[in-house]
């Protein structure tokens, strides 16, 4: 296939006139243009088309395929449509039959979890950082199992003394976040509220020094 080629045109901008290439949108009437080196010195097709390509025209095989971005954008929904059509289409179905059963657990994937619980769970609760979701993770299976097992053998999942103690630090600091701020936000209102006065004083003062030291030159001759 031969290498798509650009008409030429000669432009003027700015009071001065060149030769440029141009492209034209198949679907309106816009068109654009992309001025050679020197007069006489061709630029080579492919950077041309790039040329075009990154001010967002869509540069097709030839003349007639060539979008400007306006009319590209407005068609890429329906190409990204048909994309994600195809991609679901290639799915499995999640209400297909045949679609694979999750793994149920067995004897040992029982006994594994109650080994584990009988290490990390204490007296009503689990040993400080244990949940049931450390535990799934640690052994790489669903919580749920953990969650199973746990309540059948050995009590309820209880509360984690180190989360526990987490939340006791953490509400002790945002109440003492709030004391602060109410502090800080009473002084910078009432430092608002005061800079007005300040300023007058400061300006009463000033008046007065220069009242005093125009006296003090008079009454020195």
């Amino acid at each position: 296939m031969s290498e798509r080629t650009f008409p030429e045109q000669r432009i003027e901008a700015g009071g001065v006139t060149a030769v440029a290439y141009r492209i034209e949108c198949s679907s309106c009437a816009a068109v654009g243009f992309y001025p050679q080196k020197r007069i006489g010195i061709r630029r080579p097709l492919h950077s041309i088309a790039e040329h075009f390509r990154g001010m967002k025209w869509s540069v097709g095989s030839g003349a007639r395929k060539d979008l400007c971005p306006e009319c590209a954008r407005r068609r890429k929904p329906k190409k990204e449509k048909v994309m994600a059509d195809m991609t679901a289409a290639a799915k499995p179905q999640a209400d297909n039959p045949r679609a694979e059963k999750p793994r149920e657990m067995t004897r040992d994937d029982r006994r594994i979890i109650n080994d584990k619980l009988d290490e990390v769970y204490g007296k009503d609760c689990y040993k400080s950082p244990w949940c049931d979701a450390m535990v799934a993770k640690d052994l790489g299976v669903p919580r749920d199992w953990v969650a199973q097992v746990r309540d059948q053998f050995f009590g309820p999942e209880g509360s984690n003394p180190l989360f526990d103690e987490y939340l006791t630090a953490r509400d002790e600091v945002e109440r003492h976040w709030c004391d602060v701020k109410a502090a800080h936000d009473a002084v910078m209102k009432a430092l608002d509220e005061f800079r007005p006065a300040y300023h007058a004083a400061h300006q009463s003062l000033e008046s007065l020094r220069l009242l005093g030291r125009r006296i003090e030159r008079e009454l020195g001759r």
